[in-house]
């Protein structure tokens, strides 16, 4: 028998390796083994040869791992067939008859090294097809959260007998639209394996079946991924490795979305910035440019407060137009107070997060200030709110520091504008409007309404105010005297230094009747209020749709009118003759 045997084996090992050159390289292992067990049965039938890996040993798992297997004899008809780094082996056993041929255990040694490396090879150019592919697709995505859940997807489906984890730092907190745990630093939520890797950027076993790997780029790492095996799917090298090489091709595909995400923010900031520099440097009045700056620092930001606060030479706040109600209260006060401090400290800005532990549990939890600031020096502030935490990002605040950079001068312009325009219409001494002034709101009044009436004030006996009491005393006389007509007329009548002691008071689109009450209302009010008290006389004239007067006219009859009360004894009024009682 045992010559038979050896005559067999030239032809056995013929087909062993005709076998190994022509199989095809989706043969498993397991395949290969069941062939190898049916030509052992063909070619040494008198054996009954039985070839079985151990209880302990899995197909798949050894196709995972680099074994080499030897053959080591226990008698003449049982050999173990072993690799001794790992430990997986084989029983070739025969019957108790039977004397294997010398040659035969180490040709089935190595047919197994063969085949198990193959099968190994094979997996490898599958696995990296696949990683392949999945960096294909990674790289494909311009959005972070979509790379992420296709890393999630992708490990689920090549490694299906592990549980995989993601953990995401707080400033990659947009995309914890995936299934993730935010990376805490310290607390009780805090997983110490998963933070060292985060830190170190390095793989982290924690026992043989789980591990943390870093999902980094080019520029750092932006997460971490935890692979379980559950306690029976042992991590392997070759698995982490693999593992490792799709984690990295995701961080390297998130580090792309994030920089194309950034660019589209940049650009878009840009395009921000330029819009409203263009739209500020319109010449537009201060009320226009602070109203028109509030509504795109509100929608830019989501704001929902605005605060705009214009700080003078003696330190006296302005709260200027734009600016929301809430900073109109008395309790607004204490976050204005914190800004100011801290930009006369020298901040350049001030950025709270956690606003309640500042201002109290009722406060605003978000806040964002930067000043307003022109040849270093500091002009006022602006300041955005929010109920929410944490609401605005860094990035804001540096978007918000740039447009009121652009924004500081148009605002300077237009509160100069504005200070030249009040100057250059208001007469400085008495706050009233200029005699220019009045004269075009008379002119465009008579081509827009149907009627309106003209008051000449002349203040009684004012050369003798200013005998007695000095000019200083008269020109308070003035402003007492103007301060009277401001309060008892509307906001679009027109009350104006007509010259020297006489003013002058224009109510569009009223009737005299209505003109005789309101002057009579003035000679009581400057009689009662002024101090050293003084009188005055004033003279009415009116137009209308059917008289047709001129400016020339209407001022004219006003002054007879005037003439007439101070020659009829003066602190009266009186209405020109000429109109119809």
């Amino acid at each position: 028998m045992i010559e038979e045997t050896k005559d067999q084996l030239p032809a056995f090992r013929y087909h062993m390796l005709d076998f190994l050159l022509a199989k095809s390289e989706k043969v498993s292992f397991t395949d290969s083994l069941l062939w190898l067990t049916s030509a052992i049965q063909t070619y040494f039938p008198s054996l009954c040869v039985s070839l079985l890996p151990s209880p302990s040993d899995h197909m798949a798992q050894m196709a995972q791992e680099e074994v080499h297997f030897s053959a080591l004899k226990i008698n003449a008809s049982f050999f173990v067939i072993e690799d001794h780094v790992s430990g997986r082996s084989f029983h070739l056993t025969c019957s108790q008859d039977g004397v294997f041929p010398e040659e035969l255990p180490d040709l089935i040694s190595s047919f197994l090294n063969q085949s198990m490396k193959q099968e190994r090879l094979y997996i490898k150019t599958v696995y990296q097809k696949k990683i392949y592919k999945m960096t294909e697709l990674f790289h494909s995505l311009l959005d972070q959260t979509e790379v992420l859940k296709k890393l999630l997807e992708s490990l689920h489906t090549t490694f299906p007998l592990f549980q995989f984890s993601l953990f995401i730092s707080h400033d990659q907190d947009q995309c914890l639209g995936v299934p993730a745990t935010e990376l805490y630093m310290e607390g009780e939520d805090a997983d110490s394996f998963a933070l060292k890797v985060y830190l170190s950027g390095d793989i982290l076993r924690k026992n043989e079946t789980t591990a943390y790997i870093p999902i980094k780029g080019q520029q750092g790492t932006y997460g971490v991924l935890m692979a379980d095996g559950a306690g029976d799917s042992p991590l392997t090298d070759a698995y982490l490795d693999e593992m490792s090489l799709i984690a990295n091709a995701a961080g390297k595909a998130f580090e792309n979305a994030q920089l194309y995400e950034q660019s589209k923010t940049s650009i878009a900031n840009l395009e921000l910035i330029n819009e409203t520099t263009r739209r500020l440097n319109q010449r537009l009045t201060l009320t226009d440019t602070m109203n028109d700056l509030a509504v795109r620092m509100a929608e830019s930001f989501h704001a929902e407060e605005v605060g705009f606060f214009h700080i003078d030479h003696f330190e006296q706040q302005t709260l200027l137009p734009g600016s929301t109600a809430f900073f109109k209260e008395t309790k607004s006060s204490d976050i204005y107070n914190e800004i100011k401090e801290k930009l006369y400290e020298g901040e350049k800005g001030v950025f709270i997060g956690n606003g309640q532990s500042v201002f109290g549990k009722a406060g605003y939890g978000s806040l964002m200030a930067v000043p307003m600031i022109e040849n270093d020096q500091l002009l006022g502030f602006a300041v955005l709110l929010k109920k929410e935490m944490y609401a605005f990002t860094f990035e804001m605040y540096k978007l918000f520091q740039a447009l009121i950079h652009h924004a500081t001068l148009a605002v300077t312009n237009s509160m100069l504008r504005d200070r030249l325009e009040h100057l250059v219409k208001t007469d400085q001494l008495t706050e009233l409007y200029s005699r220019v002034y009045l004269d075009e709101k008379i002119q465009y009044s008579m081509k827009i309404h149907q009627k309106g009436v003209f008051i000449l004030v002349d203040i009684d006996n004012f050369k003798n105010v200013n005998d007695t009491y000095g000019h200083q005393t008269g020109d308070e006389i003035l402003i007492q005297v103007a301060s009277v007509i401001k309060s008892n007329i509307r906001k679009h009548d027109v009350g104006a230094r007509w010259g020297g002691e006489e003013l002058a008071v224009y109510l569009p689109n009223v009737t005299v009747a209505v003109g005789k009450r309101i002057t009579e209302r003035l000679v009581c009010a400057v009689r009662k209020s002024t101090k050293p008290e003084v009188t005055i006389s004033c003279g009415i004239s009116c137009w209308d749709s059917e008289s047709k007067k001129s400016l020339k006219e209407l001022v004219h009859q006003a002054d007879e009118a005037l003439y007439t009360a101070k020659r009829s004894g003066k602190n009266r009024l009186m209405i020109h003759e000429s109109i119809k009682k």
